[in-house]
Order: structure tokens, then C-alpha cells, then sequence
């Protein structure tokens, strides 16, 4: 896998496996967040990590067309 986002919650009892999954990715991009198995609010920071990937995404694809 080239390209992951993912939410690593602190308390997330699948977080070991999370973090396994992510060795197998050449650039992720991770939002930490205190919540468990969840998909958080995102705060500022996050937000903007979360654009900065779905940017890098579209950048691909408009590449490969």
C-alpha cells in the first residue's frame, strides 16, 4: 500500500493490529486521538492532515489520467 490515513485512537484495544497494518504503507498519514474504535471530531491539526491526504490522492489520480 502507497498511501494510508489512519486514526490511531489511545485507547483502541485494535490498535496493535492498526499499527502492524501501517508497516505495510510507504507514506501514512496518522491522526492520533484519544477516543478508542472510533472516528473522532477532528480537530484543527487533524483536519488539515486529513486535506493534506485527500489532496495527495487526487494528485494521483489527476497523474495516472
Amino acid at each position: 500500500m502507497k498511501n494510508c490515513l489512519r486514526g490511531a485512537g489511545e485507547t483502541d484495544f485494535l490498535r496493535p493490529y492498526g499499527t502492524e497494518l501501517l508497516e505495510s504503507c510507504i507514506k501514512p498519514m496518522i491522526i492520533h486521538h484519544p477516543k478508542g474504535h472510533t472516528i473522532p471530531r477532528l480537530d484543527p491539526e487533524s483536519l488539515k492532515t486529513t486535506m493534506s491526504f485527500i489532496k495527495r490522492i487526487k494528485d494521483v489520480v489527476e497523474n495516472e489520467q
